[in-house]
């Protein structure tokens, strides 16, 4: 049916020419006689039947072929409505009212965003936080013996603490827990880059219009009808899209290679969303800390009788006190306060986070567009 549709508009162009004589023929025909007329293109080539591109069928993996518009996304056509076909034997421009937007994505813009300042949580030293006793007089990992424990609480000051009593039976030696350094912690400065959900960078849009087998010369070939290149405005092309991030076909053998779509315009994107993906924040410890306290065990509640004292730094110290010994209390004194000061290293953009679906398009070799 559309190739009689396609003869009955030739024959309405050329009036009773086509009636005489056909499509040029010796033979008259009959006006209410369909006649299929080949059509040739500027350059003396045949076209077949199709008023419009003779493309190759694209790979399994893209749809039909299509017309595409890619750009800016400020100068994106809003609608199909600027596409026209021309009717044949006329020239009349009509719109392309069977045009349908089938594709709108975009192509991932540059990270051209900024990343937050980074900066760096105050190290500290912090005092021993154990006081164990042991029943036997040693000190080795693997002696035995009851132990008992003075738990001494986070951010313990060093002021006088009786977490209980330790008896002179319970008491052989005491191991006293290392002076902490407390590492920086990386923290972001202010607040990070937003999501791009759109208005960035390109686009690209697809319209499909009318597409039919066994009307080009090669049977195998598809008619694009009524899109001759010619008739496009400017940024549109003939094209295939395929979903994911795909090759795009090449010629084989002796095929034309202005029929099939091996110009690669890229990967774009629908429902695109970026995440604006920067490096963490890290912290540089300092060159030089020192971390030193004076820890005092005393027999008393009170811290007024003295049992044991000792120097402790990054690693702890056991002792052995006197005989008939009990611990009840301890306290401490910084000998050395000196956590230093971390570096913080500053965030650097990196590959976006991407949320959307891929869409491979290829198109028709721009330069060798065949009319």
């Amino acid at each position: 049916m559309r190739q009689r549709r396609l003869a009955g508009l030739w024959l309405l162009g050329f009036g009773g020419a086509a009636a005489a004589s056909g499509c040029g023929g010796a033979g008259a025909y009959d006006c209410a006689e369909a006649v299929t007329c080949e059509i040739w293109n500027d350059d003396g080539t045949s076209n077949g039947h199709c008023w419009g591109q003779c493309v190759h069928a694209p790979p399994e993996s893209f749809g039909e072929p299509t017309l595409v518009w890619t750009g800016p996304e400020v100068l994106a056509p809003a609608s199909c409505a600027e596409l026209v076909r021309i009717v044949p034997g006329t020239g009349e421009r009509i719109p392309f009212g069977g045009a349908t937007r089938t594709l709108f994505a975009r192509a991932i813009p540059e990270p051209t965003h900024g990343c937050p300042a980074c900066a760096c949580t105050a190290p500290a030293c912090a005092l021993p936080q154990t006081v164990t006793a042991k029943s036997i007089e040693a000190c080795g990992d693997g002696s035995t013996g009851t132990q008992t424990s003075f738990l001494l609480p986070a951010g313990w000051d060093g002021s006088c603490m009786s977490p209980g009593t330790v008896t002179a039976e319970q008491l052989g030696s005491l191991s006293i827990g290392p002076a902490i350094w407390e590492p920086c912690t990386p923290i972001v400065a202010d607040e990070p880059p937003q999501p791009l959900s759109g208005g960035v960078g390109e686009v690209a849009v697809g319209c499909s219009g009318v597409v039919e087998s066994k009307l080009c010369p090669d049977e195998a070939e598809l008619c694009m009808l009524e899109q001759q290149p010619a008739h496009l405005p400017d940024g549109w092309r003939h094209c295939i899209v395929g979903s994911g991030i795909l090759g795009c076909q090449q010629p084989e053998g002796g095929a034309d290679p202005r029929k099939i779509f091996s110009d690669r315009l890229g990967v774009f994107y629908e429902d695109l969303v970026t995440a604006p993906a920067c490096s963490p924040c890290t912290c540089e410890a300092p060159a030089t800390s020192r971390c030193e306290a004076l820890v005092v065990a005393w027999e008393d509640a009170a811290c007024s009788d003295i049992l044991v004292g000792a120097d402790v730094a990054e690693r702890g110290i056991c002792l052995v006190p006197e005989p008939t010994s009990s611990l009840a209390s301890v306290s401490a004194t910084w000998l050395s306060n000196e956590p230093g000061t971390c570096k913080p290293t500053r965030g650097e953009p990196i590959k976006d986070d991407v949320v959307a679906r891929a869409k491979t398009v290829c198109c028709l070799p721009k330069a060798l567009e065949a009319p």
